[in-house]
């Protein structure tokens, strides 16, 4: 009898270890990063009022954008704006290269690319805001 219970209190020990160690969450050895952030303005278009030319940077990284997805205060369109990996320096203002019909509302931005230090992928989305 007290070898039935010997054994059964080392199985219950040793499944009380495997059940303890399984359980513990291992912190992962890469830290999370943030996508770089992008802030938007915008000047009228000098051949026409009614159209406005958006420009951004990007104040947290140098990147390679890949592209960037415009969307009006509608969602009635989405345009994409192709850079194929094209480098843009942190805190360096860049022109889009079209101009868009001066809609008033929340337009969406959505920038793909990589950043140009580790090479990490990212989406970021900033939102502006465009009054008459």
């Amino acid at each position: 009898m007290k070898k039935k219970n010997t054994l059964l209190a080392i199985g219950i020990l040793l499944l009380s270890t495997v059940i303890m160690f399984s359980s513990c969450k291992k912190k992962s050895t890469t830290p999370e990063v943030s996508a770089p952030t992008f802030l938007m303005s915008s000047i009228p278009d000098p051949n026409d009022n009614t159209y406005l030319i958006f420009q951004f940077k990007c104040t947290t990284n140098d990147v390679k954008l890949t592209k960037i997805l415009i969307t009006d205060p509608l969602g009635s369109i989405t345009d994409t704006y192709d850079l194929q990996q094209a480098t843009f320096l942190e805190n360096i203002i860049y022109q889009f290269g079209y101009s868009y019909l001066k809609a008033t509302g929340k337009w969406t931005f959505v920038f793909y690319g990589n950043r140009s230090g580790d090479n990490s992928g990212f989406v970021s989305t900033t939102y502006m805001t465009v009054s008459k």
